[in-house]
C-alpha cells in the first residue's frame, strides 16, 4: 500500500477469505478508510460504489477481477489505482491483468517489514470519526456508503461479545459475506475482540453447512434472515446433532423456525440481535 497517504480512502472489493481482515486491518493500521464493497456489483454499481467513496486506490481479489476488467478504463480515465490480489491458487478469471498492479502473499511478504506502523499514522481521529464505509443493500437505488464510526466498530463486539458469553476458547463460524456488518462487525471483529478463533465460510449451502461446521469444530455459528429455515427444509439426517455448537447468533429468525432449529439441531441457545431496528437483542437458552 505504498503512496497511500493518511487518511486516504480505499475500496477493497473481496470475496470470502482471510485476505480480506488482512487488507482492512492494514488499511486501519496506516490510518486508512477502508471502503467495504459488495463483490457480486459489476459495470455502474461498482464504478459508483468506488466514487461514491472517494476512492483513489481500488484493491480487489483476483477472483472477481472478471468484474473489474469491465470497467477498467473508466478506472484509468479517473485516476484510480487497481491492485489486484493474486489468490494462493494464482489463478485469475481473466487472460490479461496489465492494467492492474498485481501482487501476491509472497511479494508483499518479501516487501513488508514486521515493523508496526508508528502511532502517528492513526493519530487524531475521535471516536465519532470514520473508521470505514459500508454500503447500503442498494435495494432503493445504487449502493449508498455508510459511516461506521471507531465508537460503533469498537464498542460493538464489546457489547455483544459480552453478552453472547463468548469466550477465547470460542470458535465461531460464518459464511455470512464479510462486505455486511453482521459477518465483519458482528462475527470476525466480535471475535478477533476476545480473541478467539474466526472461520470463515465461503458461501452459505444448504448441503455442506454442517459438514464444515462439524470439520472445523466450531461452538458458534452465525445467521442471517432465512438460512436457519433453509437448513430446516433440508431431509433430517442422524449427523443433525452431530456437532459442538453450543450457541447461533444472528438476526431474522422466524418465530414458527426457531424452536423447530434449537431441538432438530440441538443448539442450546439462540442469540437474536435487533442491532437494525435499535430493538434490545434476545438471548433465549
Amino acid at each position: 500500500m505504498s503512496g497511500l497517504t493518511p487518511p486516504d480512502h480505499v475500496a477493497m472489493d473481496f470475496t470470502n477469505k482471510p485476505e480480506f481482515l488482512f487488507v482492512m486491518y492494514g488499511l486501519l493500521c496506516i490510518g486508512a478508510i477502508p471502503a467495504i464493497i459488495n463483490y457480486n456489483l459489476h459495470s455502474t454499481p461498482l464504478v459508483h460504489c468506488i466514487t461514491a467513496a472517494d476512492a483513489k486506490t481500488f484493491v480487489f481479489d483476483s477472483e472477481i477481477a472478471i468484474n473489474v476488467a469491465g470497467i477498467k478504463d473508466i478506472l484509468a480515465i479517473k485516476g484510480i489505482r487497481s491492485i489486484c490480489l493474486i489468490d494462493s491458487d494464482g489463478i485469475a478469471p481473466v487472460e490479461d491483468l496489465s492494467w492492474a498492479q498485481s501482487v501476491t502473499a509472497s511479494s508483499i511478504e518479501a516487501e513488508s517489514s514486521s515493523e508496526r506502523p508508528p502511532d502517528a499514522l492513526r493519530s487524531g481521529p475521535k471516536l465519532v470519526d470514520t473508521e470505514m464505509l459500508m454500503y447500503t443493500s442498494g435495494t432503493t437505488g445504487l449502493p449508498k456508503p455508510a459511516i461506521i464510526s471507531f465508537n460503533k466498530m469498537g464498542f460493538a463486539p464489546i457489547l455483544f461479545a459480552r453478552w453472547a458469553h463468548l469466550t477465547p476458547r470460542d470458535r465461531f463460524f460464518s459464511c455470512m459475506p464479510l462486505y455486511h456488518a453482521t459477518a465483519l462487525i458482528l462475527g470476525a471483529c466480535l471475535i478477533v475482540h476476545v480473541r478467539g478463533t474466526y472461520i470463515i465460510g465461503t458461501k452459505f449451502k444448504t448441503n455442506t453447512f454442517w459438514n464444515e461446521v462439524r470439520e472445523s469444530k466450531a461452538t458458534v455459528i452465525q445467521y442471517v434472515g432465512e438460512m436457519c429455515r433453509y437448513l430446516l427444509s433440508t431431509p433430517p439426517s442422524d449427523q443433525d446433532k452431530n456437532h459442538l455448537v453450543r450457541l447461533a447468533l444472528g438476526n431474522g429468525m422466524r418465530p414458527d423456525v426457531w424452536n423447530r432449529f434449537r431441538n432438530r439441531f440441538g443448539v442450546d441457545t439462540i442469540a437474536e440481535l435487533y442491532a437494525a431496528t435499535g430493538q434490545p437483542p434476545i438471548l433465549d437458552h
